[in-house]
């Protein structure tokens, strides 16, 4: 059974039982007004007539003879119950409404709603109406409400249809995409229309999933290609040392240091994998940002005092965000460690920390050579290196990690030009 029928179909039976139960009701609701209206009619005429006392049996008769009649039917009867006027033909009835049968000379036995009302002298009155009306506006309302409760019944069945067909086309759509995409075209993606109603808006979702996987991937294959590139130099590297162990002086040291330098790169790799893997937002809690940069950037002075590089800093206080307090120092101290080894002795740095609607951006700057307008996007892909760094000791990962961090902060990092040198923006929102 299709799901997209079943909806359709419970929609349209649902639909169908409503337009019953309002036709049950406006139906018993009518036929209730309809017999007030008649008994009120009945009341109306019986009052006219025996607001003529002594003359009753003339104005019956009058009423008779078709001049004021309509379809009212009288009778006038004796105390003894004796008829002696009209020509109702039916036993004397009691006094109030009620239901009677009376003799039709052309039908024979048939039934008339009544109301009798007693005289002085013990004369009863009565004025009947044939039920037959009532009964035949009745017949014509379930008539008609049958047609079209019947065209409602088709109607209904063939809107199922064309709803259940719309739904499994949109729905199939997205399977048969879905279905694609597993078999390993990851280009396909979900067709969006331009109502931007709900199913496209799972539509824009599950594309967004499919962009974001399909990036991992192109990712997983560049870091692939990137590592086995790497790796080789270095570990070629360590090869020549192992073999000159014993022959040249220090050999072993620095085999050893080239071993830990391949140890460090596998150590960031992992850390920017343990970042972008997610589940850290579990343990995050409000870091005092202002606080956090100030401490790095005091940590930091030294190291670039002694390199040559004057650091300056300017925070705004009371900055706070929800993170992952080492994570986010770590960010901090790879973006002016950056500048201290990209650039040349004398380049100033600047640290700086403020807020802007709702969002706290934390900026590292410098007055150096910078970096080419088509390679700023380029930098923060893992082993990424510029050309005019190739000489310099790395492997291309210290701005990959601060991306990672910054996105599992769901945060952004922007590479701009600083007119002279370079600036790196993480932004981050504030904690509410």
């Amino acid at each position: 059974m299709s799901a997209a029928y079943r909806i359709a179909f419970t929609y349209a039976l649902a639909f169908a039982a409503a337009i019953l139960l309002l036709g049950v009701a406006v139906y018993f609701a009518a036929d209730a007004e309809f017999r007030r209206q008649r008994d009120d009619q009945i009341s109306a005429e019986l009052a006219d007539v025996a607001r003529q006392p002594g003359r009753i049996g003339r104005a019956i008769a009058e009423r008779e003879r078709g001049r004021t009649t309509g379809s009212f039917a009288y009778a006038l009867f004796d105390p003894a119950g004796r008829r002696i006027a009209g020509h109702l033909d039916t036993p004397r009835p009691p006094v109030g409404f009620g239901m009677i049968v009376f003799q039709d000379p052309e039908e024979g036995p048939d039934s008339a709603r009544a109301r009798a009302v007693d005289l002085r002298g013990g004369d009863r009155l009565v004025v009947a109406v044939d039920t037959e009306t009532i009964e035949a506006i009745d017949a014509t309302i379930l008539t008609l409400f049958g047609i079209a409760f019947a065209a409602v019944l088709v109607i209904g069945f063939v809107g199922a249809l064309l709803l259940g067909r719309y739904l499994r086309q949109r729905l199939g759509t997205i399977s048969r995409t879905a279905n694609a995409v597993v078999a390993g075209d990851l280009r396909l993606r979900m067709p969006v229309s331009a109502d931007l109603d709900e199913f496209d808006g799972v539509a824009l979702a599950l594309n967004a999933m499919l962009d974001r996987i399909a990036g991992l991937m192109e990712n997983l294959r560049q870091v692939s290609s990137d590592v086995a590139h790497d790796l080789r130099t270095p570990l070629l590297r360590l090869r020549g040392r192992l073999e000159s162990v014993g022959v040249v002086e220090g050999a072993a040291e620095r085999a050893i240091e080239q071993g830990d330098a391949i140890l460090a790169l596998f150590a960031a790799i992992l850390r920017i994998a343990e970042v972008e893997g997610g589940g850290l937002a579990d343990g995050f809690v409000a870091v005092d940002l202002s606080a956090l940069v100030a401490d790095v950037g005091d940590s930091f002075l030294p190291a670039l005092g002694d390199s040559g590089h004057p650091l300056s800093w300017r925070v705004e206080p009371g900055i706070v965000v929800r993170g992952h307090r080492e994570l986010l120092a770590q960010a901090i101290v790879n973006l002016l460690d950056n500048a201290r080894v990209h650039t040349p002795e004398g380049t100033a740095v600047a640290l700086t920390l403020r807020a802007d609607a709702g969002r706290a951006r934390i900026t590292v700057s410098d007055d150096g050579p910078g970096v080419d307008a088509a390679e700023r996007a380029a930098i923060l892909r893992r082993f990424y290196r510029a050309e005019a760094s190739r000489t310099t000791p790395g492997n291309g990962l210290g701005l990959s990690l601060v991306a990672a961090v910054a996105a599992a902060h769901r945060g952004d990092v922007t590479v701009a030009a600083n007119d002279p040198g370079l600036a790196v923006t993480i932004t981050l929102p504030q904690a509410g």
